[in-house]
Formats: C-alpha cells, structure tokens, sequence
C-alpha cells in the first residue's frame, strides 16, 4: 500500500557518496519511559494485543498446540488463559471486562470468535468459553446505535458473482440482535435491483459503499448521474448518497478505498508519496509533521485512527536520509511516534531507539491517553514476536 518515495530512490542512486560511519550515541528512549516489558519464554507473542486504559492483553503461541493468553494489569495482577480450544491462530483480541473476545483463523482462511472469561467465576474456571460463533469470512466488534455488536460476515460463490449475508450478535452474550437480507453481487460487484456497484465495505461488512445510478428524471426524459451511495445491508436501505464532483478526484479516492477494502478509517501515504493522510470516514486529510518527512523510511508508516478523527503515527527514521547523506554521518534507527489531531497537525512525542526493528505499534486505552506499546516482530517469521513493551509519554 505504501510506494517508496522519489527521494529515497535518488539517495539510493547515489554509489559516489562516502560511507557514512554508525551513530553509535543515540540516547535509546527520548520523550517517553518503559513501564512494562513482557517476552515470550517459550514460542513467540502473537500478533493482536489488545488494551484498555489499565491492562494489555496478548497470547502467546507456538503455531502448532499451543495458545496462551495473558492479561495483565500494568503494575499488578496477571491473568493467563488456555485458548487452545477456541484458536492456535488469534487474528484480533478485546478485552470486555473480566472477559476477553478473541477471534481465531481457521486453515482455510474463514475465522471463528468465542468469548471467554479470564479468571475463574464462581464453579467455571478461567478460560471458560461463554459463548462461540462462526465459522465465517469476516468477525468483527463493531460498534452500532452506540453499542458493542458483533458483525459476522459469511460470502458464498454463487457461480454468477458472491453472495454476503451478515448478522449483528450482542458482544456480551453472543445472541442475534438482527440480520441483513443477503447481497447478492455478480462478478462485477454489482446488484442490479439496487442499481449498485460496490467499491468498499466497512463496519464489519455491514456497509457497503459505492456508486448508485441515478433516477429517472420524467421532465428531463433522462437518467440524473450517477451517485456516491452508502447501502446498509441491516437497515436494507441505502443511508446516504451525494453527487459525484470531480471525477479524478472520486476515481483517486475510490482507488484507496478500495485497496483498504473493509476499513474507511486508515493511514496512508499521499498520491506523489509526498506526504502522509488521516483517513476518516473515507476522506483525507494531509498531516504536517512538525519533522522533516523526507527524514522517514515511507514504508515504515503504521499507526491507527480514533473516532474523532485524530490519529497515532508511528515512523522509522531512515539513517541515510539526505539530511543525513548532506553532513555525511547516519542517522540513529529511531522509532518516531506522532500525535495528530483531526486537522492533520502532529507532533513527535516521543522516539524509541530500534535498529533492525520491525514492529507493531498501537495505543492503550481509548487511544487519546499518554501510553502506547510496540511489539517487536521476529525477523524471517510473519507471526508476531519475543517481546511487547509499554512505554509512558513525559
């Protein structure tokens, strides 16, 4: 998703400069301290985490019988649950009081989710399964009418296109709440009937987006243009349509969109690769970094995007940018991590030293507080890593 950038290229291109020698002097963490370290002493700590204002929770899994899940209060208690017979693969993880939604990936790539509980409760141990769902295509918590609900997707080939049904469950008891009417696609990504091309889908697949063709117009003898339209398949009615402006501009963004495919809320790089976008309710917004971004490996870009628009950016300092190529000494391997608000303005709020580091990064809580955890990712291997870390923002 993310293109390397021009300038990274023509710094690449340039066999005539000198060595540049290691920093070997950077401070290791600027801005922010650790308060919380937890490795895996066996197997590997797998690739969700999950967090709310107190508590991280991860598993920890060897990809063959093993799948451990520990919560753990940041400074005190620790939980550690049995998951094996819900999943050895973990894809996403909540935690929902004393309990822990997990869903799991099945071999052949459909998901399942149980909600378990994560001490003993009266006669029922710790990891006692409340409820199970799936198998199907996609597992998501959402959220709906203010609520938390589970959105499970199934798609069936129906030989002529794909066939998509979805039920909303109440996430803390795993009953339906409500159910769509199927969609039914052609090869295309086209229902006929509703006169609707899917492009992107959201909210666990319980809305799609796309383009709507216009209504006849009787005075006009004419068809109006086509729209943009949002069809919500458990309401079964489209909830919001708006004309189409600029063509280039609807194609471009449409585009991205589409290759985010079940999100609207995202990070990205811009078209020229120039600079980074905020993403929110399927619209852009340029970040003005109060750094250089030329500073940046461009590939390295994670971070996440809150309710309201703001957004944690996380950034690889690449140690032979051309500031660095300018005065002929490498740059130190730092982790940069950013707060922006919802107009794009961020600032650097603290950096972790992580030469060679491959990482996943998120923010605990809500997402607006002073702590964030990175795991570091095994090198060679695409699942997880040895060792998550908590760090407090000064």
């Amino acid at each position: 998703m993310i293109a390397a950038m021009g300038w990274a290229q023509s710094v690449a291109a340039q066999p005539a400069s000198p060595p540049l020698p290691a920093n070997v002097h950077a401070t290791p963490l600027v801005g922010a301290t650790e308060v919380a370290k937890f490795s895996a002493p066996a197997g590997f700590i797998d690739d969700p985490i999950a967090t709310d204002d107190t508590r991280i929770g991860y598993v920890i899994a060897d990809a063959s019988s093993k799948a451990e899940l520990h919560v753990v209060t940041v400074g005190g208690a620790e939980n550690v649950v049995d998951i094996a017979s819900v999943t050895l693969h973990p894809v996403a993880l909540r935690l929902v009081g004393q309990r822990a939604f997990v869903v799991g990936q099945l071999q052949d790539g459909n998901q399942i989710a149980a909600l378990v509980e994560i001490a003993a409760v009266g006669k029922k141990p710790a990891g006692s399964i409340v409820y199970k769902l799936g198998p199907a295509k996609d597992i998501t918590v959402i959220t709906r009418d203010g609520k938390p609900r589970v959105a499970v997707h199934r798609v069936t080939d129906t030989g002529k296109g794909t066939r998509h049904e979805v039920e909303l469950d109440a996430l803390e008891t795993g009953k339906r709440v409500s159910a769509a009417r199927p969609l039914e696609l052609d090869a295309t990504d086209s229902d006929k009937k509703l006169e609707l091309k899917v492009n992107h889908w959201s909210d666990g697949y319980t809305l799609a987006h796309g383009t709507k063709g216009g209504e006849w117009d009787k005075k006009e003898n004419q068809r109006t243009p086509d729209v943009e339209a949002t069809y919500d398949l458990i309401a079964g009615k489209y909830t919001a349509q708006q004309p189409i402006g600029d063509l280039f501009e609807q194609h471009k963004r449409f585009q991205a969109l589409a290759e985010a495919h079940d999100t609207i809320d995202f990070l990205r790089m811009s078209w020229d690769n120039a600079n980074i976008q905020i993403w929110h309710a399927g619209k852009p917004t340029t970040v003005t970094l109060d750094e250089p971004i030329t500073n940046y490996d461009p590939k390295s870009l994670k971070g996440t995007v809150d309710a309201d628009g703001s957004a944690w950016i996380v950034l690889k300092m690449d140690p032979v940018n051309p500031e660095a190529v300018a005065r002929k000494k490498a740059d130190a391997e730092y982790l940069d991590v950013f707060r922006a608000g919802a107009d794009g303005k961020a600032v650097r709020k603290a950096r972790v030293l992580g030469a060679g580091m491959r990482f996943w990064f998120g923010p605990m809580g809500s997402g607006a507080g002073n702590r964030f955890w990175l795991l570091e990712r095994s090198n060679g291997f695409e699942r997880g890593g040895h060792t998550v870390t908590v760090y407090q923002l000064q």
